[in-house]
């Protein structure tokens, strides 16, 4: 193919007339890597003896051949790869480019320089050579781009699910034709190419499959094929397909089977990959579910098949019962590729009567008619006998027409007519079918009646307490019955019909045979948990199965109860701290007997004082504001609690207001004004000074905070305030004591409780005392003589007290120090004025000498020594000098000094 394709692509293609001679133009094509050969034809016959020919590529030169010149010559790309052919006289010569590349591919041109020049000679030719390749690859991926192995198993994938996988194969040029086969059938792909620069690319096909049965194990092979190839490139995948089951049947039972033998079905499920599961029904049930399957056995097995696919056989085998009569048995195989398959066959089971009386206890009136069925279930259906028993005799009934009616093996019921005491009694049903003879499973027991007369009777008799929660049984007491056993009791309630017992008839819906409600003694009926709405005259009416009895006499049962639910109110609806408020307690039903008395609690503590329905509290208080419960009490007990939360508001009043004058020392780190206000809801407190509200103020800070209530004082939510001085603000010398004297009022708002507070204060600047002044620094006053006025002054605020000190001696207090009496000498010394207020003191001191003569006295001894004093003022010496001089004795080391009185003692002589 590849040689056909070269020499048809060698060519001439056209001649064209030129100035200067012929132009003649070829194709060539040429397989990369081979050798190519491009013509260009000599003419010496026509045009003579040539120079030189040159071989260009676009106008790039690339081969000069010159015989005269001995030149041969390749140039440029084709260095090194060419070979000239040409022989001498000769008509053609060819230019072979060997190993050709791509890149070769282009227009050439051959032009011939001829020694002399003939319009009809051929110097220049074209050749357009296009050079061809190989690809170089074919591969085969997943969509996802994984590879896949040429010639391998791919899957297993499911029935049903969308293959797809590519085949490209690259550097071929022209691009490879990509196709996909299925054997020798060619499949439906999506093929693309893509170029190159250099005219290669690669050719892609994306096959996109949806897997059938018919897929698995086929071969799908991609082919890669262009003018280059001596033989296309190929690849193939195998398909792995895995497919649920094509078939199922089942067979085994073509007739009619006795019960009590053995029955075998065989399943068979065929083309499933991987084999099917084989699962046996029993109607809806799975076999191993089904009770009703004596002796089950199960056998599987799995054979391949040529297709690749499993055939799987199961064999069921059980033992036969009436219970598998028309019963369905299906066989199901599933793999879970796809939805199961079924086959499904159908069992006749012949078996002998099962019979079964209905209803197993009648009771009838006198003179009434009785029915009896005879229910029967058999294959077949037809019977051979039917025979009915009383107490295990049989019943004549076609001896007796009057009295029997049915009966036979058209109509298996038995009717007893016009029925008497007598036809009290079991009865049985025996019937038979060609299979066997019927077993007796169950009877009916026929009872006449009459209807019933009765009385209610009370158990506990005595009335009874609600609290107590007791159980009283009524009991509807029969004094004439047959039969004794009441089916029905009506149960009246001050003559209005309270229940119809039992409650289950006429209700088969609601209430199963085997509801409590229906198993029931209708003749008593249980008060559980009596309480007052029991209370009352009781009667009752009873059924037999003769019918209704009268109505009986009255039994009255007697219900104490404690009283009902309370209910608080109060008044007013707002309670205020400090006001009045009473409370309500109500009761709608005040129990039996009616109460008679109220318990309160405040929160939980019992309140001895109040038993009354109302309860008044003169002032309302944080006390108040508490859960108040109230209890309605009679001799049964008490009644339901009733609580209500009372919510104490408190108009605005002040627990800590400001006092009348507030100061602080002019030198202080801190100041500030305290206001706490209680009100609930809270309101607002506002500061001014000197009737000025606070606004963007600098030099002093505001704080609020909210205080809870206050048990031990009782106080109700409060909110205070501090108004602080800022005292970095102030100059350093601190508060001005004329400047920052001012008013301050500490106002709160109004709430709904009450108005606003205001309270005042006047501030002002404290400082210690300063720069005391005495009037007299000394003073001298004569014994006996009126002190002279000696006053202290200082400047201070508050204002200083004034103390006097002689020593540690408190001599007086004031100012001015004043003496009530003439001076003593005892009274001479220095005297010290102590100005003091709450910032500090100051003192000075005056020199007070009181002037006197000098005195002695004899006193009085014992007969050794007499005493004598001596007085002077503030000379010591001079005693001493009047003792030695005057007295002629000497002062003892046992002198004393008292003042300014020295005592000594002289020697009697």
């Amino acid at each position: 193919m590849l040689n056909e394709y070269l020499i048809k692509n060698v060519r001439e293609d056209y001649f064209v007339q030129v100035a200067g001679g012929l132009v003649r133009r070829y194709e060539v094509s040429g397989l990369a890597g081979r050798s190519v050969h491009l013509p260009c034809e000599v003419d010496k016959a026509s045009c003579g003896e040539f120079h030189s020919i040159k071989w260009y590529k676009s106008n790039q030169r690339v081969f000069i051949f010159s015989e005269i010149g001995t030149v041969r010559r390749a140039e440029g790309s084709l260095l090194d790869r060419t070979k000239f052919h040409y022989m001498r006289n000769g008509t053609e010569s060819t230019l072979e480019i060997s190993p050709l590349r791509i890149e070769d591919e282009g227009i050439y041109k051959c032009e011939i320089t001829y020694l002399a020049v003939q319009e009809a000679c051929s110097v220049v030719q074209f050749v357009n050579l296009t050079t061809i390749a190989e690809p170089t690859y074919q591969r085969i991926t997943f969509e996802d781009g994984s590879p896949v192995v040429n010639g391998s198993v791919v899957g297993p994938f499911e029935e049903g699910t969308l293959l797809t996988v590519v085949c490209e194969s690259g550097d071929g040029k022209p691009v490879a034709n990509v196709k996909w086969y299925n054997g020798s059938q060619q499949m439906q792909g999506d093929y693309r190419a893509i170029l190159d620069r250099d005219g290669t690319g690669v050719g892609i096909n994306t096959l996109r499959v949806m897997l059938s049965r018919s897929d698995l194990g086929s071969v799908f092979t991609c082919e890669a094929v262009n003018v280059a190839m001596e033989v296309p490139y190929s690849s193939a995948i195998r398909m792995d397909v895995t497919v649920g089951p094509l078939s199922v049947t089942v067979s085994g039972v073509d007739s009619s089977v006795a019960a009590d033998s053995i029955v075998e079905l065989t399943c068979v499920a065929r083309g499933a990959r991987p084999p099917a599961r084989i699962t046996w029904y029993n109607g809806t049930t799975p076999v191993e579910q089904a009770m009703t399957d004596a002796n089950l056995q199960e056998e599987t097995s799995e054979v391949a098949s040529a297709d690749e696919t499993y055939e799987t056989h199961s064999k069921l085998k059980f033992m036969a019962s009436n219970y598998e009569n028309s019963a369905q048995f299906t066989c199901e195989a599933s793999n879970d590729i796809k939805d199961p398959i079924q086959d499904t066959q159908i069992l006749d089971i012949l078996y002998a009567p099962i019979v079964r009386v209905r209803p197993e206890n009648i009771t009838v009136n006198e003179t009434m008619d009785i029915l009896i069925f005879c229910q029967y279930d058999a294959n077949p259906k037809q019977l051979t006998y039917v025979y009915w028993y009383v107490d295990n005799n049989q019943v004549d009934i076609g001896g007796r027409p009057e009295k029997y009616g049915n009966g036979n093996v058209d109509h298996p019921t038995l009717l007893i007519k016009n029925s008497t005491a007598k036809d009290m009694g079991e009865y049985t049903c025996r019937v038979a079918n060609e299979v066997g003879n019927s077993e007796v499973t169950n009877s009916a027991f026929v009872s006449v009646q009459y209807r019933p007369q009765v009385q209610v009777l009370l158990d506990p008799v005595e009335p009874v307490s609600e609290d107590d929660r007791v159980n009283v049984t009524l009991i509807c007491d029969v004094q004439r019955a047959n039969p004794e056993i009441l089916q029905r009791v009506r149960w009246y309630l001050d003559g209005v019909l309270l229940k119809e017992l039992p409650e289950c008839d006429g209700n088969e819906t609601m209430y199963g045979s085997d509801s409590s409600l229906c198993d029931i003694d209708p003749s008593r009926l249980l008060l559980e948990n009596v309480f007052r709405d029991f209370h009352g005259n009781y009667t009752c009416e009873g059924m037999n199965d003769a019918g209704w009895g009268p109505r009986s006499n009255d039994g009255e049962l007697i219900v104490y109860y404690p009283p009902g639910e309370a209910f608080i109110s109060y008044q007013p609806p707002m309670v205020v701290k400090g006001r009045a408020v009473e409370l309500s307690c109500n009761v709608d039903d005040p129990g039996r007997p009616a109460a008679s008395s109220f318990r309160w609690y405040r929160g939980t503590h019992l309140v001895q004082d109040q038993t009354s329905s109302t309860w008044l509290i003169n002032a309302a208080s944080l006390e108040t504001q508490d859960n108040f419960t109230c209890l309605p009490v009679n001799s049964e007990g008490e009644g339901m609690k009733n609580t209500v939360e009372i919510d104490v508001l408190a108009a605005p009043a002040f627990i800590d207001r400001l006092p009348p004058y507030t100061g602080a020392l002019m030198t202080s780190n801190q100041v500030s004004l305290t206001c706490r206000v209680e009100c609930s809801p809270l309101c607002e407190i506002s500061w001014y000074k000197d009737d000025y509200p606070f606004f963007n103020e600098t030099h002093y800070t505001i704080e609020e905070k909210v205080l809870p209530p206050d048990t031990a004082s009782g106080d109700i939510e409060s909110i205070v305030s501090i108004l602080t001085w800022n005292m970095e603000r102030w100059p350093e010398v601190g508060l001005d004591r004329e400047r920052d004297n001012a008013n301050f009022t500490c106002t709160s708002s109004p709430n709904v409780a009450g108005p606003g507070v205001t309270s005042n204060t006047y501030f002002r600047v404290e400082y210690p005392p300063e720069k005391i002044l005495i009037s007299q620094e000394s003073v001298s006053v004569v014994e006996g003589e009126m002190l002279p006025k000696i006053e202290c002054r200082v400047l201070s605020y508050p204002e200083s007290t004034y103390t006097w000190y002689r020593g540690e001696e408190n001599v007086a207090t004031g100012s001015v120090l004043t003496m009530d009496n003439g001076i003593d000498r005892k009274q001479a010394g220095q005297y010290t004025c102590v100005a003091q207020n709450k910032h500090g003191s100051v003192s000075a001191v005056t020199e007070c000498d009181v002037q006197c003569k000098n005195e002695y006295t004899r006193g009085t001894g014992d007969q050794s020594t007499f005493e004598y004093s001596c007085r002077m003022i503030h000379n010591i010496p001079e005693i001493a000098l009047l003792c030695r001089h005057v007295l002629r004795v000497s002062l003892l080391e046992t002198s004393m000094v008292y003042g300014f009185t020295h005592f000594c003692d002289i020697p009697i002589t």
